[in-house]
């Protein structure tokens, strides 16, 4: 074999181990994700699932360029291990789980690299039951397994089953709604598939009015980022909600698993607020449960929770870990500040649509706009998210530990430390030396001596001249 044919394939593969990252793989579709290397994956995952072959998965991908090449070469890859696949085309990530997972599907693919820009692309890969594999369980074990070049080194299974599960999903989805009278609503898909499931929701009930934002799918995201959270992606949308007297607006993001919120004046919503707003609704409609809280949510979030009859456990972040979570504990709801709500009765799942329906069940319950609702959960004043450079993110962590020994301490993410009148977590960055630390205290001037103390400890740890805060 010449260089000129094989030297990018065996490139791209000495770099897969940077694509493999803690929930899923994601990288560069023009490189290290190419169809040939997609393949080999595919492969080792339908054999990590079943080395035997004969188990049936389902893929779908989102609005990219490049997601139906890879949709293809994932196919590939898993009927070359002697497995059954069916293709249910551009969708949703929450609606390829709901899917994978009510019909008894061994595993599910979806090609997606979320809220990153245009040229990268990505693998969610998920067990029998929207069960996602993670770098701790399953994600490692598909690197291993990984051949390059990939060879074909049995017949692939001949049949290729195709799905429309788009009706049956948004009658579920339907199915939720409970407003007891008409709601006016943005939706800015962003020019990913979210448009699409909500169009098909939404389309059937006059007494839900709907403003659409960039609903037709385009990979190259020409209206927005696909990240809700980037600057300026809220823009549009806050001013169509103000424009047309509506009484909130939601943005996906590229997969439409996540959401970001304005209310009624175009304000952001923040995201544990709206994730208490949903756990009281919840709560209320099922007599109790458990709500899982990120642990950078504020303590009014648990507060709501504990007065709605509810029960609210801080978990670690990141969704195989909440998955989990919410099976162990068996928990109605969960949330993360990152804007992904996950729901008991979906399979565990993130989905943003869901979470759009029960914030119309919520306003339009309500005496109040969106508004008044969210700064009634406002209880603490909270400081903005730090982000500390460290040369030493373990040894930071346990210099804080130590200074707030007498405070309520707990390690399920990073360290969170409580005391009566004010709290912190701080937990080290996933992909940089820095600690993210995020502190709330009873009043503004408590407050700052708070992060006043946090970062005096930390100066001795600080890898820069005056770090990011």
């Amino acid at each position: 074999m010449g260089d000129t044919e094989t030297g990018p394939a065996v490139d791209a593969g000495k770099r897969l181990d940077t694509v493999f990252g803690a929930y899923d793989i994601r990288g560069d579709a023009r490189d290290a994700l190419c169809c040939g290397n997609v393949i080999a994956i595919a492969r080792a995952y339908g054999d990590f699932i079943s080395p035997e072959g004969d188990r049936s998965f389902v893929i779908g991908h989102d609005a990219r360029v490049t997601s139906r090449s890879l949709a293809e070469a994932v196919s590939l890859g898993l009927r070359s291990g002697g497995h059954h696949v069916t293709h249910i085309g551009l969708c949703t990530t929450p609606m390829l789980y709901w899917y994978g997972a009510a019909e008894g599907f061994d595993g599910s693919v979806m090609i997606t690299a979320s809220d990153l820009a245009p040229e990268y692309n990505g693998l969610k890969l998920c067990r029998a039951g929207a069960m996602p594999l993670s770098a701790e369980d399953g994600l490692a074990q598909v690197r291993r397994l990984v051949r390059l070049p990939f060879v074909f080194d049995r017949p692939c299974t001949p049949v290729l089953q195709r799905a429309r599960p788009l009706a049956q999903y948004a009658a579920v989805m339907r199915a939720r709604i409970e407003a007891p009278r008409p709601v006016k609503v943005v939706v800015d898909a962003g020019n990913g598939p979210g448009g699409l499931d909500t169009r098909e929701v939404f389309s059937h009930l006059p007494y839900v009015r709907l403003w659409e934002i960039s609903f037709e799918p385009d990979g190259g995201f020409p209206d927005r980022s696909p990240d809700p959270s980037a600057p300026g992606a809220l823009m549009a949308l806050a001013r169509c909600v103000v424009r047309h007297g509506c009484e909130l607006g939601v943005a996906y993001d590229g997969d439409a698993d996540r959401i970001a919120v304005v209310d009624e004046r175009g304000e952001t919503v923040p995201a544990d607020v709206v994730g208490a707003l949903v756990a009281r609704r919840l709560l209320a409609r099922h007599g109790g449960g458990v709500v899982l809280c990120d642990p950078r949510a504020g303590r009014g979030v648990a507060e709501a929770v504990e007065e709605a009859g509810g029960r609210a456990l801080r978990t670690r972040v990141g969704r195989p870990y909440i998955k989990a979570a919410m099976r162990a504990h068996e928990a109605l709801f969960a949330l993360e500040m990152s804007g992904h709500y996950y729901y008991s009765d979906l399979y565990c799942s993130d989905n943003g649509l869901r979470t759009l329906i029960e914030l119309i069940n919520v306003v339009a319950g309500a005496d109040a706009p969106l508004s008044e609702l969210a700064r009634g959960l406002r209880r603490y004043a909270r400081a903005a998210e730090m982000n500390v450079a460290v040369g030493d993110s373990a040894a930071a962590l346990e210099a804080l530990a130590r200074t707030f020994a007498d405070g309520k301490i707990d390690r399920i993410e990073g360290i969170t430390v409580d005391y009566p009148d004010w709290w912190f977590n701080a937990r080290a960055a996933l992909t940089e030396p820095v600690l993210r630390i995020n502190v709330e205290a009873r009043d503004e001037s408590r407050l700052e001596d708070r992060r006043a103390r946090l970062l005096g400890v930390l100066r001795a740890f600080r890898s820069d001249a005056g770090g990011r805060s």
